[in-house]
């Protein structure tokens, strides 16, 4: 059977079938196993020696310009990462984006959606006038923010868990990293850890940090359970009440790097020593790997993971609200740093 039998039983086009073929991550995981299933089942056998020679000579020329794609944010600012440390993240996630994009010819260029005078209507015009089909959304500050309507036209995927329209996004694997977390409290003979986390940072990880801490409390750590301190700005007085009556002995945050540093200044001042008298443990916002122990997140593979869905979903012409929005997740990596004991008490 042919490549062009194969798109057509399918009902893709051609092209993404050679994709899928070359086992391409710009064509979904689901297109890919449908191909190689179709694929065997007519006797398809690959031609090894063409499909080297293709590569030679992929290698041996740069990517040519095909097209550009939007960046946008919901962000009330223009550029958030520059306005505010704290997302400062997004333009290493936007910087994996535009290489990616670039190593397969194609331009990012950032859109302010919220540009005073500037209707999601108007700029979904200037869009079409510019031949613009995909978009990559940087997310929103506000997790409960809707993606507008009129620019769910294009092809769009979007970056984490915030704006909860059914969009395709790609999405850190907060589930999994936080048991990479708390396995390792585990295995390290910590018997109470207490998870101190934003508010906003919650509802921004789906509540995926929370809910794989209280089940790891519920199965696997002791009792009573630590509740959790969930808290938007330091506030010593609440910390050290928290502290003082639940007695952790790690803490896990997920906080900003300037409530991280209150807090260790307020057990320095009740003098408890990190990690002799208690552990510390981060759910990523790292503000210094080669001390802290924890997540990272590593934002430039998030931008380019994005980048290759986007461009899948333009290829698969993918257009418009998405029936059934594709999730990409990806694992961090654990940072060692020395705020953790190195062995089991006792061993």
């Amino acid at each position: 059977m042919s490549v062009r039998s194969i798109a057509r039983d399918l009902g893709v086009s051609a092209t993404a079938v050679s994709l899928a073929l070359k086992n391409s991550p710009r064509v979904s995981a689901d297109l890919r196993a449908a191909v190689r299933q179709a694929a065997t089942a007519s006797g398809h056998v690959p031609n090894a020696r063409l499909a080297e020679l293709m590569r030679e000579v992929r290698q041996s020329v740069g990517p040519t310009y095909r097209a550009t794609v939007g960046v946008i944010t919901l962000f009330p600012e223009e550029r958030p990462w520059v306005e505010n440390p704290s997302y400062g993240h997004l333009e290493l996630v936007l910087e994996g984006a535009r290489e990616a994009a670039e190593a397969h010819g194609y331009k990012l260029e950032h859109f302010w959606v919220k540009r005073p005078g500037l209707s999601p209507t108007r700029l979904r015009t200037i869009l079409e006038a510019r031949g613009i089909r995909g978009l990559f959304c940087l997310g929103s500050l506000d997790p409960e923010e809707r993606f507008p309507a009129a620019l769910k036209k294009f092809a769009v995927v979007t970056h984490a868990s915030s704006i909860p329209d059914p969009l395709h996004r790609v999405v850190s694997h907060h589930a999994a990293d936080a048991r990479t977390v708390f396995e390792r409290l585990l295995r390290l003979g910590y018997k109470r850890p207490g998870l101190v986390i934003l508010n906003s940072g919650d509802r921004r990880t789906d509540h995926l940090y929370s809910a794989t801490f209280l089940g790891h409390q519920e199965r696997k750590f002791a009792a009573p359970p630590v509740p959790i301190l969930r808290a938007e700005t330091w506030n010593e007085t609440e910390f050290a009440a928290w502290f003082t009556a639940h007695r952790p002995d790690v803490l896990v945050l997920h906080q900003y790097a300037s409530y991280l540093a209150e807090m260790e200044a307020c057990l320095a001042r009740r003098r408890v020593r990190v990690p002799r008298d208690v552990g510390l443990v981060l759910l990523d916002k790292n503000p210094d790997r080669r001390r802290y122990a924890g997540i990272y997140q590593d934002p430039r593979r998030m931008g380019a993971v994005a980048a290759e869905m986007l461009l899948g979903r333009i290829m698969l012409r993918d257009f418009g609200p998405p029936l059934s929005p594709k999730v990409e997740l990806v694992q961090a990596q654990w940072n060692e740093g020395r705020t953790l004991r190195r062995t089991k008490p006792g061993s």
